[in-house]
């Protein structure tokens, strides 16, 4: 079965489940944003809310790209799910698509009763790959603005959490599938060099490289990561996961997939491995869900 025939397969799940709205965000130099938002067919107000980000390299994909998750996650979890654009490089450069992505998710939050939720039963952040970068960046933007209700949970799929030629000096010796995987399927390290050629980010700058975050990674809310073995990314997951766990303190659970690349399950939708690791999405969200935070 192809990539896109599985996910016709996927989008066309029950349509009783959900109300789907499309919406449009305002940002601060006055562009708008497109938002896609699915809601329980029961929805009372009082419905969690599930922030997400699409992958891509800060250079494609959509609010659509996501879609068999975000309707996954509504119709199993009862939660209100906002799939949210941002703007693209190479024709928008770092740090215009950070920029939209925080400008959103203050929108989202400020909003949340008229898109049926309540922050108070659960606000999550989440996304896979660049989605997972900007989740990071924006769980901290949150925790330091301190926005009230406070964020619960940050679902990280695949993440990058730094710059390759920024990584601490403490971290090099664990920074090691950069190198281990330069010649992997699907993403490789000529490949994110030229993403990041296209993006043009300061590699310093902590919204690229959250890791660098200059008030640290304390009191940020329950992680959870899905991280692959074949992946050159591998160990930004790794690193950030045992930071934030052990170092700072913070709630986090993981699971890792020795032997796969990143985004094999979207490359390759009817292995074995790939249907698990979408259920272990579906149960990393219902876990932060079940958290108790703040």
């Amino acid at each position: 079965m192809s990539y896109l025939t599985q996910q016709e397969k996927l989008s066309s799940i029950d349509p009783e489940f959900e109300l789907v709205e499309d919406i449009y965000i305002p940002v601060r130099d006055g562009h708008s944003i497109d938002g896609r938002v699915w809601r329980p067919p029961q929805t009372t107000g009082q419905q969690p809310l599930v922030v997400w980000y699409h992958g891509g390299g800060f250079c494609m994909g959509d609010i659509s790209m996501n879609e068999p998750l975000c309707r996954r996650v509504c119709s199993d979890l009862k939660c209100v799910v906002v799939s949210v654009a941002y703007r693209l490089a190479p024709e928008h450069v770092f740090p215009t698509g950070i920029n939209d992505a925080w400008d959103a998710f203050n929108w989202i939050a400020t909003n949340a009763a008229s898109l049926g939720a309540n922050l108070a039963t659960g606000f999550i952040v989440g996304g896979s790959s660049a989605g997972a970068n900007i989740s990071i960046v924006l769980s901290h933007l949150a925790r330091d603005s301190k926005i009230i209700p406070a964020l619960t949970g940050v679902y990280l799929g695949i993440p990058l959490v730094v710059h390759h030629d920024a990584v601490p000096p403490q971290y090099l010796t664990h920074y090691k599938s950069f190198a281990q995987n330069k010649d992997a399927p699907i993403l490789n390290e000529e490949s994110i060099r030229f993403l990041a050629g296209q993006l043009q980010p300061v590699p310093s700058d902590p919204l690229y490289s959250p890791l660098l975050w200059p008030t640290g990674h304390k009191d940020l809310p329950p992680t959870y990561f899905q991280v692959c073995g074949l992946d050159p990314v591998r160990d930004d997951g790794l690193i950030y996961e045992d930071l934030l766990g052990r170092e700072c303190g913070v709630e986090t659970k993981i699971d890792v997939y020795p032997g796969v690349p990143h985004g094999f399950n979207s490359a390759f939708p009817s292995l074995k491995s790939s249907r698990k690791f979408e259920n272990d999405g579906m149960e990393g969200i219902k876990w932060l869900l079940e958290r108790q935070y703040p």
